[in-house]
């Protein structure tokens, strides 16, 4: 409610992101995470790698915390870990792997933490790239464009993953993207991506749910695509019928209750 109040009373985009922040931020804080976000910020993060400044992990996770930047991280990249190893798969050494709309390297860092993979980071924020590449040594970042080509080489990447990204991508775009993330994945390749499902649609309206239930994609918000205040909605049936074209399905998971596990998540490979 307060959100939307913010949205009606002040036209600035660039003050409502300051008057979300400092509202997010008071609604999260506790004693707790006070004491994780000090202790962070004093010893570093576990993985022994820098972090970015509260404006990009708000930019990220719409909070600043650093704490809750790494721990989201890391719960992300343990469950695509358990998800990959459910379905039996594992990753070659030295697999080319790239994280599309790695922001400020929230996930990749985990996969680093490795030491076992090529790793390569794609982000449409010159900001996030610029920091991960004077920070984050470890992989090669580059900026893309909201819509193709990008930079790689036919059939190249063993493991392509986009963590809410197609969440904030229409249909048409969703259809370039997946076209483009096939291209430069290698035959048998892996695409794992996340959609935003139906355990994430109780903000959206009652013609906009029903709209989502009759397998239909919902745009919601006035935002431009690719921003993270533009959210797209879609079913199982919907992304399956529409984006599965020379791919074969791997997995599925619904999203849950964990707050950030709540997208759905699909493994496709590339035939």
């Amino acid at each position: 409610m307060i959100k939307q109040l913010i949205k009606k009373i002040v036209k600035s985009e660039s003050l409502q992101d300051s008057l979300r922040l400092v509202y997010n931020s008071a609604k999260t804080l506790s004693p707790d995470l006070l004491k994780e976000e000090m202790k962070c910020r004093a010893k570093g993060l576990p993985d022994g790698f820098t972090y970015p400044s509260s404006k990009l992990i708000f930019t990220i996770i719409a909070i600043p915390w650093v704490s809750e930047f790494y721990k989201s991280g890391k719960i992300i990249f343990d469950d695509m870990s358990a998800m990959l190893a459910e379905h039996k798969i594992e990753l070659p050494e030295k697999a080319n792997v790239l994280d599309f709309g790695c922001g400020c390297g929230r996930i990749i860092r985990h996969f680093a933490a490795q030491n076992k993979y090529n790793l390569f980071g794609s982000d449409l924020n010159h900001e996030l790239i610029s920091w991960c590449d004077k920070n984050l040594t470890f992989g090669k970042f580059a900026t893309n464009n909201l819509v193709p080509p990008l930079s790689y080489e036919n059939n190249f990447f063993d493991l392509i993953y986009a963590r809410s990204v197609f969440t904030h991508l229409g249909k048409e775009l969703q259809l370039t993207w997946i076209g483009e993330l096939k291209r430069i994945l290698k035959p048998g390749g892996l695409l794992y991506f996340t959609t935003h499902g139906k355990v994430t649609i109780a903000p959206l309206s009652k013609t906009e749910q029903e709209q989502f239930n009759r397998d239909e994609i919902v745009l919601h918000n006035s935002f431009g695509e690719g921003d993270n205040k533009y959210s797209s909605y879609q079913s199982y049936k919907w992304t399956t019928e529409n984006l599965l074209e020379g791919f074969e399905l791997v997995g599925y998971q619904e999203g849950n209750e964990n707050p950030h596990l709540r997208q759905d998540v699909y493994i496709f490979r590339k035939l």
